[in-house]
């Protein structure tokens, strides 16, 4: 029992360190491959508790070296757009000028009720006040609305 519990003190700080190394993105925010880093890490660091035997090291070594191959990744992915674009996507209009883009919602696999709570979310409730909507890369939907149907503002009517 001492011996599982002094593993998890080693595991569990190792485990946070080499999360918090890959950024600091809420879970909803990773990307694809953040993601399966990850759960693998949190799959890896199980081991040597499941299995007495196993030597930490044979656990440890693993998770540094996927923090690092992510890291590694991400400052490709900054450097490079196309491997940003093979590995995060691209932004996809879904809406242009109040029409929605079936062939882009179908490719997404984004339904119309996801279209509409992500609307709703931004303070539209007719697609018809939509002049752009975009899926962006994180999944959220950016919504610019028809000039006509955005709230007026001082500067609109120069009260300044």
């Amino acid at each position: 029992m001492l011996v599982s519990f002094l593993r998890v003190l080693i595991l569990y700080p190792i485990v946070v360190f080499g999360i918090r190394l890959m950024g600091k993105r809420q879970l909803g925010e990773l990307q694809p491959t953040e993601l399966v880093v990850t759960i693998l890490i949190s799959n890896i660091a199980t081991l040597p508790l499941e299995d007495q035997n196993l030597p930490l090291l044979m656990s440890i070594v693993p998770m540094l070296l996927l923090v690092c191959f992510e890291v590694l990744l991400s400052w490709g992915v900054l450097k490079s757009r196309r491997l940003r674009h093979l590995l995060s996507g691209a932004p996809q209009v879904v809406i242009r000028g109040g029409q929605i883009d079936q062939r882009v919602m179908q490719a997404l696999r984004f339904t119309l009720d996801d279209l509409m709570t992500a609307l709703r979310g931004s303070g539209v409730f007719d697609i018809a006040e939509v002049q752009l909507a975009v899926v962006e890369t994180n999944g959220r939907v950016s919504v610019y609305q028809k000039a006509d149907a955005r709230t007026v503002t001082c500067a609109d009517i120069k009260l300044h």
